[in-house]
């Protein structure tokens, strides 16, 4: 019988192959992908509940609401639902999610200290990690739900993501984890190139 730590590892290195799949077949317009994306998330919010980051266990729950919503659209919608852009909205979307990013940190540090009310501060320098989880929560969402309207700036947001994804994950010596973001960083830059392709073609 696995060690519970091993049994963990397991769940993270399923998780991370299954995550891989899924963003291949999404860079390459694949609808399938989002069923490998579905399985991936349930397998990660199991994983980063154990690990107590709400932020990305709460992401891993939206991943797999937007997953099934994907999946229909983009079966759904095969040849109506061409790739397309944001153009210069994209930033009004970074804006409004800094602000919700921010907004989810507070809410989680008032849950997490609601018992101490008087005690309650704010401090993101000294809560970085919790400042962490909820922006790359919000961006997080932000780029999949893009994924799913199939616009091109979700590479963009994607490439931020999988970049401080791989770094971060690395430090908590998520070395599966770590490596699937660092995958995802070059299949999104290998997506960024195949939608331009399609939309400027």
């Amino acid at each position: 019988m696995l060690e519970p730590n091993y049994w963990f590892q397991l769940i993270e290195l399923m998780a991370a192959i299954l995550g891989f799949v899924y963003v291949y077949l999404i860079a390459t317009n694949k609808s399938s992908g989002w069923i490998f994306g579905i399985a991936s998330a349930t397998l990660y919010a199991y994983f980063f509940n154990h690990n107590y980051t709400w932020g990305l266990f709460s992401q891993q729950i939206a991943y797999i609401i937007l997953g099934v919503y994907g999946l229909f659209t983009w079966s759904a919608k095969a040849q109506s639902l061409p790739i397309g852009s944001l153009g210069k909205k994209l930033w009004l979307w970074i804006g409004i999610t800094l602000m919700a990013g921010f907004l989810f940190y507070v809410c989680i540090q008032w849950l997490n200290r609601s018992s101490s009310r008087w005690e309650f501060s704010i401090d993101p320098i000294a809560d970085w990690r919790a400042v962490l989880d909820a922006q790359f929560f919000v961006f997080s969402l932000l780029a999949t739900w893009l994924t799913t309207r199939k616009k091109l700036e979700n590479w963009h947001i994607w490439i931020v993501v999988n970049i401080i994804g791989t770094i971060w994950f690395a430090y908590e010596q998520w070395w599966s984890t770590s490596a699937l973001y660092f995958a995802y960083l070059l299949l999104a830059i290998n997506g960024l190139k195949k939608w331009s392709k399609a939309l400027y073609a």
